[in-house]
């Protein structure tokens, strides 16, 4: 959460005409209220199996190496695979992969510093998507030199660039180089095999907590409707953003992952309808197959499919779903709801890690912040069979 929220303050805030830093983030956690397993999770098929493969980091790595180097055919140097990369897919994704695997071990200290240097970093590989000095560059440790001296040349040494300070600065530096040596240590693997497996304890525990707290929800609304503890625990932040946006005349942007742009939806279009949010972005979300079978009280059948849209609601100003072709939880929306708006974005990560990898990528919330200054810039807009409804 720490370093999803340093990526905020950096990319979004600026969208929202607030001062990176200064970004009110609100974290209502449902959780606590949501699924729980009697028996901790003793149905799980080889619960006490040992890992065999590499830890979680390691895989990350592995999926995230193979997606870039994709249609090459596992050509990339095992030497210098970042200038490699950047040779001949282009800077942005390999500042996008070394940010991606920095990010993933920082520390919370550390996360605003990285998130400040991946700002500058993404804008000048969109400025000089190839630049002239890359065929200079020996190893990824010079690419990496150049591409800080280059992309922020205007911050003097030992200063900072999102909090943290000088110590902050050394520190997000060291991790991007520890970065450069995990991604030279997983092309071989993410070369030959694509993926690590996960066991598969991993795989059923998660879904096993999704369906969960799917099934936890419903109960609590047909039992307790608004007053249900998960919605009531997300009303209230909303409710909270809302006070603090009317105090500074700022935007309320509320970003649902998963379970949770249900859970919005819901509350938005029937358990309170008195709450109002400038922009909604669902992310990874199933709020079309919630509609679709008849889960959302608000929404009802079509008379003809073909043709009929659920209305927008006066309650939302803009609505933005994003989904990875790549997730199996994830679903698009724009047929089924008129407002709103399909977005594919491809996370880098294989089927059992998409999920959960969208908020982890510099790229992402780039993007994101350009969608809401510049309406109608796609991230990805899916094509004519691209859904996945």
């Amino acid at each position: 959460m720490a370093r999803r929220t340093a990526m905020w303050q950096a990319f979004l805030a600026p969208a929202v005409n607030v001062v990176p830093g200064s970004l009110t983030v609100l974290d209502p956690y449902w959780g606590g209220v949501a699924a729980e397993f009697a028996w901790n999770h003793a149905s799980l098929p080889g619960s006490d199996e040992e890992r065999f493969g590499g830890s979680d980091g390691e895989e990350l790595v592995a999926e995230l190496i193979s997606s870039a180097i994709e249609g090459r055919d596992g050509q990339v140097s095992d030497q210098a695979p970042l200038t490699d990369l950047a040779r001949h897919r282009g800077l942005i994704d390999a500042v996008d992969l070394l940010w991606a695997v920095a990010m993933d071990r920082s520390a919370a200290a550390e996360a605003g510093e990285l998130a400040g240097l991946a700002v500058a970093a993404l804008a000048y590989a969109e400025r000089h998507p190839r630049p002239g000095w890359l065929g200079a560059v020996g190893d990824d440790r010079e690419f990496l030199a150049r591409l800080l001296d280059e992309a922020v040349p205007a911050v003097p040494a030992g200063s900072e660039i999102f909090g943290g300070g000088a110590g902050g600065r050394r520190a997000a530096v060291g991790r991007l180089r520890e970065g450069l040596g995990r991604v030279a240590s997983a092309v071989p693997r993410g070369a030959t095999s694509g993926v690590l497996k996960l066991t598969r304890s991993r795989t059923h525990r998660s879904v096993s907590v999704f369906l969960g707290d799917v099934l936890c929800y419903l109960r609590q609304r047909e039992a307790n409707g608004a007053q249900a503890p998960i919605a009531s625990t997300v009303a209230a932040a909303i409710e909270e953003a809302s006070r603090a946006r009317t105090a500074d005349d700022s935007s309320l942007v509320v970003v649902a992952h998963s379970m949770g742009g249900n859970i919005v939806y819901d509350l938005l279009s029937h358990l309170r309808t008195d709450l109002t949010v400038d922009i909604l972005v669902t992310v990874g979300s199933q709020v079309g197959v919630f509609a679709e079978l008849g889960l959302l009280p608000a929404v009802s059948p079509p008379a003809d499919p073909a043709v009929d849209r659920v209305p927008p609601l006066a309650n939302v100003g803009r609505w933005l779903n994003v989904f990875d072709g790549n997730d199996v939880l994830a679903f698009t929306a724009g047929r089924i709801f008129h407002a709103a708006e399909d977005f594919r974005y491809s996370t880098g990560r294989g089927l059992l890690h998409a999920h959960s990898a969208y908020f982890l990528r510099p790229s992402f919330h780039r993007t994101l912040a350009a969608c809401l200054t510049q309406p109608g810039t796609p991230l990805e807009p899916p094509g004519p069979g691209n859904g996945g409804a």
